[in-house]
């Protein structure tokens, strides 16, 4: 059987060769996923030649964690590829212990991402625009927290033309590694739709259907209270039901990173009012630490103010830094 394009290959010692995603390996068992039997669960010890396409995370036997590709060495061996340049000498495929192990209990881990982006114009027209957003995920063995945020103001010729913050906080307890119940609140404000504060608390379970490096995907629902302050407009509060989706993919060796995320909540007084949140766009690498984006934000509101546009669009270029 020919191994599949950006495919992990696994050779077993009566010579048969599959094809999938490797998503765990341990001291006694490798887990394969393909798409033509589902999840495999293969006995260590039968292997004879492995190889990853996409980026793992590996731990030696030595503890040694790292982020990269097995490249076979002939029978029993293996190289690793760290990045676009490394490979280390050939290791016995016997001392790579771990690949995506469960992540040890301990001092939490820590993720940053920081994103600038805006434009100015003087002359004949004066304009001007900044988008600045950010993201903290803190993750340990059994829990995660994540704080957003991201502010988007513009102006031309002396007149406001956006005016919108928002900041997010969510706690993830895991019951299991890819199940999880979840806590969160969040404020917004946009002054072009004449929302003062919308704030939500809620709570819900999600489920964590990939979790690596180059592929992220997770499915959330639950129930919410919302708050609505609106400048003109009568306030609002409503007791709703909550779906979202964060979804985020490498391609070509993570030269390109795609990623949607999208928010919906509906109010369970009134079917016809709900709001949906929307983020889908693609991320660069220019390096380990910086990158070059573009997404375009998608604001819906069924039931908006009086006078106010059901959506709100913006496309964004920005830098990004990551931590």
């Amino acid at each position: 059987m020919m191994a599949a394009a950006h495919a992990d290959t696994v050779e077993l010692d009566n010579g048969d060769r599959l094809t999938g995603t490797v998503e765990s390996l341990n001291a006694t068992r490798l887990v394969l996923n393909t798409p033509y039997a589902g999840r495999l669960d293969l006995p260590r010890e039968r292997i004879r030649i492995l190889r990853t396409d996409t980026p793992s995370r590996l731990r030696l036997a030595d503890g040694t964690e790292m982020d990269g590709l097995l490249q076979p060495e002939g029978e029993g061996a293996v190289r690793i590829r760290i990045g676009a340049q490394a490979v280390t000498e050939p290791v016995p495929i016997g001392q790579v212990a771990a690949i995506n192990p469960p992540r040890e209990s301990g001092a939490p881990q820590f993720k940053a991402r920081l994103s600038l982006g805006g434009n100015m114009a003087k002359g004949n027209t004066d304009a001007r625009a900044l988008h600045a957003a950010g993201e903290l995920v803190a993750r340990a063995a059994s829990e995660r927290i994540t704080l957003d945020g991201e502010v988007n103001t513009a102006e031309q010729d002396g007149v406001e033309t956006a005016s919108n913050a928002r900041l997010g906080l969510k706690y993830d307890h895991f019951i299991a590694s890819d199940r999880y119940l979840y806590a969160n609140t969040r404020f917004e404000h946009d002054g072009q739709a004449d929302l003062d504060l919308r704030s939500t608390v809620g709570v819900g379970g999600g489920w964590q259907i990939f979790d690596r490096k180059d592929h992220i995907l997770a499915l959330e629902g639950g129930l919410s209270y919302a708050n609505e302050d609106y400048g003109n407009a009568p306030d609002q509060r409503f007791p709703g039901a909550r779906m979202a989706l964060k979804y985020e993919q490498a391609l070509w060796g993570d030269r390109v990173r795609l990623f949607h995320d999208s928010d919906l909540l509906l109010s369970l007084e009134s079917l016809s009012d709900y709001l949906l949140h929307t983020r889908t766009g693609v991320r660069v690498p220019l390096s380990t630490r910086l990158g070059v984006g573009a997404h375009v934000n998608v604001d819906y509101d069924n039931v908006p103010a009086t006078g106010r546009k059901k959506t709100d669009t913006a496309l964004i270029f920005k830098l990004d830094y990551s931590i």
